[in-house]
């Protein structure tokens, strides 16, 4: 089976949007969905990176929103109880003061992981998935 055709879902193509509290602006969100036909629980990321025109957003300042719950992505290995559904997009808040300006941007998402129903005799298939879009920022 070809994994990697469902990489294309990865980012999903709605815009990114600048986030406020008040009249401030204290980062963006976009969304991505699990790239299989089949979903899995968040304990079987075993990484997750975001690039945004080029530079790596650091893990601390990146929130992974999920049925309704926010995890900071060090969170993710302990989530085993977490279920992402294929059809469920989740939302990336990354924190940074002032935003994204209007326009597009190059977003750039690497996943490294394990395909839980593929667990035979202790050895599991772990997949990478690297996908870049042009986004539009509001």
């Amino acid at each position: 089976m070809d994994f990697q055709a469902y990489n294309k879902i990865l980012i999903c193509n709605d815009k990114i949007k600048n986030v406020k509290i008040g009249d401030t602006v204290i980062g963006y969100v976009f969304q991505i969905k699990y790239p299989s036909y089949r979903g899995a629980f968040l304990s079987c990321i075993e990484d997750l990176c975001f690039y945004i025109d080029g530079s790596l957003a650091e893990r601390e300042d990146i929130r992974f929103k999920l049925n309704g719950k926010d995890f900071l992505l060090d969170e993710l290995p302990e989530c085993y109880k977490e279920y992402w559904y294929v059809r469920e997009k989740a939302s990336i808040f990354i924190r940074r003061p002032g935003g994204l300006t209007a326009g597009k941007h190059e977003v750039r998402v690497y996943m490294k992981h394990r395909v839980p129903y593929t667990g035979y005799f202790g050895e599991y298939l772990v997949l990478e998935s690297d996908v870049t879009k042009y986004l539009s920022a509001e």
